[in-house]
C-alpha cells in the first residue's frame, strides 16, 4: 500500500485582497521575507480587511505567523497575540523599504532575531 501523508509546510501565509492591492506592494513584501531566506505561500482573498486576514494567515500557518495586506494597511500578525492586537501594522501606501522590512520582519519573528524599523508603525 503506497500511501502519501501530506505535512503542512512551514511557510508564512501571506493572504491579500486580490480586487484592490497593487501587486507591487504585494511583491515588496514578498521580498522582505525572501531575503530573510524563509518560505511563504500567497494566496488571494476577497476580504478588504488587513488585520482579519492577517489573523487569519497565522491561524493556517504552520509556523504561525501571517500577513494581511488589505486595502488600508498590511498587518504583521503572530498566533500567540490576540487578533486585535498584531505586532506590526502599517499603511499600506508605505515606501519600499518600510513594505519589505514588514516581510522581513515577519521572517525575522520566525528565526526569532531583532526586528528591522518600520518607522512610526502602531506595534
Amino acid at each position: 500500500m503506497n500511501v502519501n501523508f501530506e505535512a503542512p509546510k512551514p511557510e508564512i501565509k501571506v493572504y491579500y485582497n486580490k480586487n484592490s492591492v497593487n501587486k507591487s506592494i504585494v511583491t515588496q513584501v514578498l521580498l522582505g521575507i525572501e531575503e530573510e531566506g524563509l518560505p511563504y505561500s500567497l494566496v488571494e482573498k476577497d476580504s478588504s480587511n488587513g488585520g482579519e486576514m492577517a489573523y487569519k494567515a497565522a491561524e493556517a500557518s504552520h509556523l504561525g505567523v501571517g500577513i494581511g495586506i488589505g486595502d488600508t494597511e498590511i498587518v504583521l500578525q503572530y498566533i500567540k497575540l490576540k487578533e486585535n492586537e498584531p505586532l506590526f501594522r502599517i499603511p499600506i501606501k508605505d515606501d519600499e523599504t518600510t513594505l519589505r522590512a514588514i516581510g522581513a520582519n515577519a521572517a525575522r519573528l520566525v528565526k526569532r532575531m531583532p526586528f528591522k524599523d518600520i518607522g512610526n508603525a502602531a506595534k
